[in-house]
Parts: C-alpha cells; structure tokens; sequence
C-alpha cells in the first residue's frame, strides 16, 4: 500500500471534535467557565439575532491579551467585542497543506472545519477544529516515520524473527546450565557453581529480552545462518562467565586479559575445539571440569538444531541443519541418535574408562564427552599417558565413532536408514586414516619406533579433530607437523561431529574433476530428465535411482546439473555444490595463513617458527584443539580473540558467515 505524503492528507483525519460555542453577548467570565471544563482552547461565537450561526472566534489567546493583559474587568467585556470575524473554515476534504496555507495567509492558528458531505453552503455545518500547532506535530512525526519506515520494515520481517529464535536457544541454554551448576552445589564447590549459575542467568535474561523484541517465526537459509553464528558466539560470551569468576589462569590478571582468556575457553568447548591454556585442569574443582566437557557435549550434537526443530516444521529448518553437520537424517532419528545412541556410547566408554582404565567417575565421564563430540577437554594434564593403553585405545575408538556420519550410527540401529549408504565415504576415510599413521611413523621414525601407539593416538586426534595430546608436538619435524597440519583440515565425515573440510567435499571434488570429460549426459530425451537435486553447504551428492526421476525442464537441468551413468544409476553433480566446496577449501586455507600472519606479527610471537603459528591456527580454524605451545597464558589477549574467531568460523566450516553476507550463495 503506498503511503501519502502528510501535507496530502485529509483534513478530516486531524480534527478536534471537542469545542464549545457562546452566544456574542455573552461575558469573557461566563464563557471562560464554559471553558475551563472543557480544556479546549477555543470558542466559536453563535449570533442569535441570526438564527445561530457562527458570527466569529474567540481563542484563549484573544482573553489573554484583550482582556487578561489590559486589566479589563472580564464580567464587563463580551466576546463580540474580542471575537476574529469573519469566520474562517475549510471543508474536511481539504487537505493539511490547505489549512496550513490557509492559517499562514490569514494569521491564525486556529481552524474550523465544516462538514464537506453537506452540500448546502449557506448552513455550514462546523464539526471540528485544528490547530496550526498540531498539524506542524504531525507532519514532524509523519517525516520520521518516513525516513525511519524501511528500518522497521527490516526489523520487523528480518530481524524480530531472528531475535525470537535466538531466545529460545539462549533460554535453553541456560536450562542446561543448571545441571553443572547443581553438581557443583551438591559437591560444595560454591565458587565454581556460583559461576555457572551467572552463566545460567545471563542466558536465561538475555533470552527473556530478545522474547520480549522477537516474532517468532520460520526461517530463510540467511535468517538460520545469523540465529547458528550469533548463538555460539552468545553462548561462548556467556559461557566464559564461570572462567571469569573462578580465574582458573593467575592471580592480578587484568580485565581485558582475563576476558580474552575466558572467552577463549569457552569458545573453544562450546565449538568443541578443546584447546587450552590452562596447564593443570586437575586442579580445578570437580563439578568445573565437568562444565568444561559438558560444553562439548552441548556444542557438540547440535543441540541448537533441535531446539529449534521443536518449534518450525523440518523443511524450514534444511538450511540450520546443514549448517549444524546435522544433514540427511530427519529431526526425530536425529534426535534418536543423539539422545539415545551417543548416550549409549557415552556410558559404554565411561564404563571401559571406569572398570578397566582405573580412571575416576567424573574424570570418566568427562573424557567420554570430549572424545564423543571430537572436544579435547581433559581432566587431567597426566590422565593421558602410555602407562594405560587400555585408556588410550578406547578413547581412539571413540574419537573415530565421533568422526563417522549421524547416518551410519542410526543406520546401525534402525532398518529406517541403510547403514551401508556411508560405507564408501567411510572406507576412503579409514584408509586415509591407516596411510596418514603409516606415514607418520615414517616421517618420524625415531619418535614412532618405541611409542607406536602415541603416533596412532595423535594420528587419530588429528584427524577426527579431537585434540587430545600427551606429547609436546613442537619436538616434531617440519614433515611431521605438516602432515598434521593437512590432517586437521581436511578433518572427519560429512554429518559428524569432527571438524574440517570433510571427506565428503574432496570426494566431490575429485569426482567432478575425474568425470569432467567423461561424464554422460541425459539431455537428449527433454521428457526424461532428471531431478535436480540442490546442494547446500554440505549436501555434497544424492544417488537417485532412474525410475523415480521426475521431469525438469532441458534448460534448467543444463545449466544446474551434470549426470554420471553408473549400472542403471547415475549421480548428480551439482555445479553449486562443486563451486562450494572449492570455495570452502580455499578459504579454510586462507584463513588459516591469514590468520597465522596476524598472530605471528601482531602478537609478537616471532619467536616461534611461522610454521608452528600456522599449526596453531589450523588447528583452531578446524577446530581440533591440537597445540604445538604457541597456545598459553603467555599468549597475548589479542591472538587468543583471533584465535577464537577461528573456532567459530571453523564450526560453521566458514560457509554460514558468507551466506549472511553473499546473496549469490544462498540461491
């Protein structure tokens, strides 16, 4: 609908329909007692020698300066005798720009209006006033809600949305909160529960507030992008509350420091990064190391992804759950393989770590966290150690469960999805696996000779993102640390909880390159042609059987699609998804270099070799939490905010921050 410029309007929208009328031989003091009680501001003066009609007007002004000013006694004086006459009017039909002309030209600011549906000019009839005073308020506030109407507009459809959806995460988050928080109550450790439980207010408020702002509402791919982001960077602020509070760093620490130092710790759980700076966890309080691997399970497992499922149908939600690694399956087997089958496996590595690894309940259920949703966090700086093989082959086997497809673990327990559909993305990946620790052992043959299972265990924790380290990487050659430098960013499977690349965007990559002039097309046959199949960040490849294709038109399945023939099947390669993942690898490099140079430069760490800065940040762009020493105390508290910048672009593998800022991605 389009708006009328205010000096357009009708009249008839503005009038005052309260006024009094007096007789002209009236007194000043009996028409101020009419007045007064009225609080209008004007009186229109009736003449009964003709018959009623108005004869003139009289403001509270004109009795100010006639009467009151001059000393007049205002029993003695009668409005005929201050009254303006003739009576100026307008029909209601005019528009305010007339009345204001009208007022200007005659000097008055005050104006009658007439009924303009009565046709009989000679008995107007008055129906209203306007002031000057109020239709100049109106056409202010007319022009700042002109000038400011596109910014609501934006608000309201694009934002109050966002604002909803962001408080029933920050809410829930704060629900979650008060589980750490009561252990640590019912341990006795008030400091650390006191912290917690900031943290739980402050998710909590910050949720009531952004309700009270939002509309809630469905989501475009855009919207979901923002609500992903700014929920971790929400919960990693108010999650670093707790480290605030406790100070698990040194004594005199600074705000900024001490700040930079938390959020870098609870980015780094709640992105499941696992790096840290704090050398002795173990002399944490119990119910706070539990916080910190809690973290992990939360950011972990998408728990973002199923609130938000709760409230919007699934086919709202594809954008979200693309960008959450939680992809092909449904909410509900989602929500299955989450809470019931990672718990399976969770209390099945407790038990292992517990009964056979002779390792404490807590500190048990704390490495089980970080080893299921590829964390780091340990309980302990000497919990990890070859004394115990035991530990360190069930903690392996749960980093690589951590790294394999949502699919393939619901596949295992339920007929709904076949569990062999991931088997070949999981057979490359496992081979790569086995070359990458072969050739590990190689590079560092000195190191691997004794101590073959340290060179399996940080092979694995590289590659499945995990982070866990009981070695001082630094000590490793160039070959060494690059090796584990490519093993961090290329990362675990599509729909996994293990950061990185994916195996999944190279086997795309590879296949499009391999068939790029080899590939058979099906575009002869226009009554024939495939469904396209559109790729999102990570939807990387659908296999479609021929028979249940259905039509598309020859041009848009031309431009969108290339289509391999593979034994009666054939594969769609989507050319967006293609571009997409040669986008996300070389950004997932160049963020990586970028960001080594502000840390190696900016931070002053020139000490170090560029190629360790560039360890330190590929790990955290990855978020794997693998440290080669650059990542301390130490460290200055800007490379730890870059750092952490890292961690967050790394969870949303890069592509959510480009979707809210290029309109071309989304399409």
């Amino acid at each position: 609908m389009l708006m009328v410029e205010p000096l357009e309007r009708p009249l008839s929208s503005y009038i005052h329909t309260q006024f009094v009328t007096a007789d002209e031989n009236s007194s000043v003091a009996e028409a101020v007692k009419i007045l007064q009680p009225k609080n209008v501001e004007i009186i229109l003066v009736t003449s009964s020698s003709s018959n009623g009609k108005y004869v003139g007007i009289v403001t509270d002004s004109d009795i100010l300066e006639k009467v009151v000013m001059k000393g007049e006694d205002s029993d003695l004086v009668f409005l005929k005798s201050i009254m303006t006459s003739p009576i100026i009017t307008l029909p209601s039909s005019s528009t305010v720009r007339q009345a204001i002309q009208l007022m200007r030209a005659h000097k008055i600011k005050h104006l009658p209006v007439t009924d303009s549906t009565n046709n009989n000019n000679k008995e107007e009839k008055i129906i209203g006033t306007v002031t000057q005073e109020y239709l100049a308020e109106v056409i202010r506030i007319a022009v700042i809600e002109k000038t400011f109407r596109g910014y609501r507009k934006v608000i309201r459809e694009h934002y109050k949305p966002i604002f909803a959806n962001v408080a029933i995460i920050m809410q829930f988050g704060g629900l979650l909160m008060i589980i750490p928080a009561l252990l640590g109550t019912i341990l006795g450790e008030w400091q650390s529960s006191i912290g917690i439980y900031f943290a739980f207010v402050g998710m909590s408020l910050t949720g009531y507030i952004m309700n009270s702002l939002g509309e809630k509402s469905p989501l475009n791919l855009k919207q979901s992008s923002i609500v992903v982001v700014l929920s971790f960077v929400l919960l990693s602020l108010f999650g670093s509350l707790p480290y605030m509070y406790v100070n698990p760093f040194w004594n005199g620490i600074d705000l900024f420091s001490l700040f930079a130092s938390s959020f870098l710790e609870s980015s780094s759980g709640f992105t499941t990064t696992g790096i840290s700076t704090i050398i002795h966890p173990e002399n944490l309080p119990d119910s706070f190391s539990f916080y910190r691997s809690y973290t992990l399970w939360v950011g972990g497992l998408s728990f973002v992804y199923l609130v938000m499922a709760l409230y919007y149908p699934e086919t709202k939600l594809a954008g979200m759950k693309n960008l959450m690694s939680s992809g092909i399956l449904r909410f509900k087997q989602l929500l299955t393989t989450i809470s019931v089958i990672f718990v399976i496996y969770a209390v099945i590595v407790v038990l292992l770590l517990f009964i056979f690894g002779h390792i404490g309940l807590l500190n048990s259920i704390s490495l089980s966290f970080a080893a299921l949703t590829s964390g780091g966090f340990v309980p302990a700086a000497t919990i990890l150690t070859l004394e115990n093989p035991f530990s360190l082959i069930v903690i392996i086997g749960g980093m690589i469960i951590a790294a394999l497809p949502f699919a393939f673990h619901f596949g295992i327990f339920s007929r709904e999805v076949e569990a062999t559909k991931e088997i070949k993305e999981i057979s490359i990946y496992l081979i790569f696996l086995i070359l990458s620790i072969f050739l590990f052992m190689f590079i560092e043959s000195t190191f691997s000779g004794n101590e073959w299972l340290s060179s399996v265990f940080h092979v694995v924790s590289a590659s499945t993102t995990t982070g866990f380290q009981f070695i001082d990487l630094s000590l490793l050659s160039v070959n060494g640390k690059i090796l584990l430098i490519v093993l961090m960013l290329i990362g675990g499977t599509a729909f996994s909880t293990a950061g990185g690349i994916k195996i999944a965007r190279l086997l795309l990559i590879f296949q499009k390159l391999l068939y790029r002039k080899n590939y058979a097309t099906m575009f002869n046959d226009k009554n024939h042609l495939p469904s396209f199949i559109s790729a999102t960040a990570i939807q990387f490849r659908k296999r479609i059987k021929q028979q249940n294709s259905k039509p598309y038109t020859l041009e848009e399945s031309k431009k969108q699609t290339k289509i391999i023939i593979d034994k009666n099947k054939f594969y769609i390669l989507s050319d967006k998804a293609f571009r997409e993942a040669i986008f996300v690898v070389v950004l997932y490099i160049l963020f990586t270099i970028i960001t080594a140079i502000c840390i190696y430069y900016i931070g002053n760490n020139s000490s170090r070799s560029f190629i360790d800065t560039v360890f330190e940040t590929a790990s955290t762009i990855s978020y794997t939490g693998l440290s080669i020493g650059i990542t301390t105390m130490d460290l200055d508290s800007i490379s730890k905010l870059i750092l952490s910048f890292n961690m967050i672009m790394g969870r949303f593998e890069i592509i959510a921050i480009l979707y809210i800022f290029i309109s071309k991605l989304r399409r």
